[in-house]
This record gives structure tokens, C-alpha cells and sequence, in this order.
């Protein structure tokens, strides 16, 4: 096998490997990527969990962000603004 240098790009190089294999070989791989795509698709994927220290740092900066909204402010008013105008 021959070696290449680093300029080579990724597909060049599969198609001269691609070329290189028998068509047997080339049945063979096509059959194996066709059989991970569907498992791929197929095969659920794991949920993730958060842990449940994880999950309280969560929850607390949503009620942190809840209280800001909650919070009584001074009143708004345009008027003068709009006298302005």
C-alpha cells in the first residue's frame, strides 16, 4: 500500500481504496453500512437522566427566575414622554 501525505483529501482516498477492493469485499461493506443506518434509525436512542443534584441546581435557577418576573416594580408611564412629543 501506498503512502500518501496529508494533502490527500478523505474521499480521494476512500475511492482509491474503493477501486482497490474486490467486488465481493465492496457487497460486503456496502451490506455492513446499509445494516448500521437501520439500526440506527431503528434502535431507540437512551435517555438521558440528569442527576438529582443536577436537577435541584435546575430547578432553583428557574425559581430564581420566576421570583425576578414576580417582583413589583415602580410604575411605568409614557405621559411625559409623550407630552414631549
Amino acid at each position: 500500500m501506498k503512502v500518501h501525505l496529508m494533502s490527500v483529501r478523505p474521499e480521494e482516498r476512500l475511492q482509491e481504496i474503493w477501486s482497490t477492493l474486490p467486488a465481493i469485499e465492496q457487497g460486503a461493506v456496502l451490506d455492513f453500512a446499509e445494516f448500521l443506518a437501520h439500526r440506527h434509525r431503528t434502535e431507540p436512542r437512551p435517555e438521558e437522566h440528569l442527576s438529582e443534584e443536577a436537577h435541584f441546581r435546575v430547578v432553583a435557577a428557574l425559581d430564581a427566575v420566576t421570583a425576578l418576573s414576580q417582583e413589583a416594580g415602580p410604575t411605568v408611564s409614557n405621559r411625559t414622554h409623550d407630552i414631549d412629543l
